[in-house]
């Protein structure tokens, strides 16, 4: 009785060792294969996310070496290719670098294809890097590095990419690409050189075309004002013509009257004479009995006519 407490303690010993021969466990995170004799079941052993039971998970399969479990992280894995120079169709050389999201869709197909995941991811890597020499040759310079927003076509080149990487991934390695895009694009040195050289050139002749284009259109204006300018100063010039024409009818009619009264004519024609002497403030001594001093002189002014002067009426001139 002594070695009772031994002998429970080894049954139960033996009994952990053979539930854990016989039993394994799949996370929701995970899936499994089942391996018999070496042969994997083509059926994959999946946990749903919804079941949170203590046993949640919990399979049953023969020891070893009848059965295994090979079971892998279905989680998404983000892989980033190498750094490295790729040419374009017109030949201009491009560092372009690309992420990739997958996780194991098929684990049959994969296991078949590779022994580990490390294995699986580096012939994924070697895949993407094949698809994007491919896609990256079928397109132009202008269509990676352009001033011009209409000419880029990176969302276009990530979907070209993408669509060859993710069909040939899970036809052939049970991958499935869950996210695909372009992390980075660079030039190299002579490349940035060329680039910017041929943009400042392409400002450059912009702008000549621009001041070209602003001359001729200056030059427009400025003929187009001068025309103007010179209507109105046809239109003004016979405008001026009308009321002198005007003018000199209604001067002809009053000279006509001044026939008749020569002493007003006389008179208005001193009194101007004197108020263009007088216009600025100066000191003249001159003889009043000469005109047209004479008209400070109420003796030898010549005085009004008994008869009243009318002049004429002209009637006014529209504008």
């Amino acid at each position: 009785m002594k070695n009772l407490p031994s002998i429970i303690a080894a049954i139960l010993l033996v009994a952990v060792l053979l539930l854990y021969m016989c039993s394994y466990q799949v996370r929701s995170t995970e899936v499994a294969i089942i391996k018999t004799f070496g042969e994997a079941d083509e059926t994959p052993i999946r946990v749903s996310e919804d079941d949170d039971s203590f046993f949640a998970g919990l399979r049953f399969k023969w020891p070893w070496p009848i059965q295994s479990v090979v079971k892998y992280d279905i989680r998404i894995r983000l892989l980033v290719d190498r750094v490295e120079e790729t040419p374009t169709q017109d030949s201009k050389p491009i560092i372009l670098t690309t992420f990739t999201g997958w996780t194991i869709f098929d684990p049959y197909k994969f296991h078949r294809q590779y022994q580990t995941v490390g294995a699986g991811e580096e012939a994924l890597r070697n895949r993407i890097r094949t698809h994007k020499k491919a896609v990256v040759g079928r397109h132009d310079f202008s269509d990676f590095v352009s001033t011009k927003e209409e000419d880029r076509k990176l969302d276009e080149i990530e979907q070209e990419m993408k669509a060859a990487v993710a069909s040939e991934a899970r036809d052939e390695f049970g991958i499935e690409v869950r996210m695909f895009g372009i992390k980075q694009l660079n030039l190299p040195k002579s490349v940035t050189e060329a680039v910017f050289e041929t943009m400042k050139t392409t400002e450059e002749n912009k702008a000549k075309n621009y001041r070209t284009e602003g001359k001729a259109e200056a030059e427009r204006i400025v003929a187009k004002a001068s025309a103007a300018q010179q209507r109105i100063a046809a239109v003004a010039q016979r405008k001026v013509a009308e009321i002198q024409s005007q003018a000199l009818a209604e001067v002809g009619i009053i000279y006509k009257q001044f026939e008749k009264h020569q002493e007003l004519a006389i008179f208005l024609d001193e009194l101007q004479a004197l108020e263009e002497i007088v216009q600025n403030r100066t000191d003249i001594f001159m003889d009043g009995s000469f005109s047209p001093a004479n008209l400070f002189n109420p003796d030898t002014r010549i005085r009004r006519p008994d008869e009243d002067l009318q002049l004429p009426k002209v009637a006014a001139q529209p504008e």
